[in-house]
Parts: C-alpha cells; structure tokens; sequence
C-alpha cells in the first residue's frame, strides 16, 4: 500500500482533481447549451478546446509526478 503522502497518492489525488475540474467544466458547457445560451456547434468547439487542454494538463501532471518523456 502506497503512503498517503507518497509520489503515487499526489499523483492520483491530481488525477481525481484534474477529472473533477473536467467533469464540472463539461457540465458547465452541457448547462449553457441547455439553456441555449451557446449553440450546438459553439459547445462542440469548447468541449474541443476543454478536452485538448485536459490532455495537456495530464501530461504535465504525469511529467510533474512520474517523470520520463512525454
């Protein structure tokens, strides 16, 4: 069992912090189009934008944790 304070317990809980921020940025865009506030195309393009960076932002926290190459 990994220490709580260990690389891997850091690396997960930014893991979860990460996915919960996705979760409520996708339901943000999802809330926007409900309320036709944006278009369907318009929620497409954000989803895109959010989800690229969401595969970044991986990246880096797998960089920051566990090191190697990207």
């Amino acid at each position: 069992m990994n220490h709580p304070t260990g690389r891997p317990s850091a690396y997960y809980a930014a893991l979860r912090d990460e996915e919960d921020a996705v979760s409520d940025a996708l339901a943000c865009i999802r809330a926007e189009e409900d309320e036709q506030r944006i278009t369907v195309a318009q929620a497409a393009a954000e989803r895109i934008a959010l989800l690229e960076g969401h595969l970044e932002r991986l990246t880096k926290i797998r960089l920051e944790h566990l090191g190697g190459t990207s």
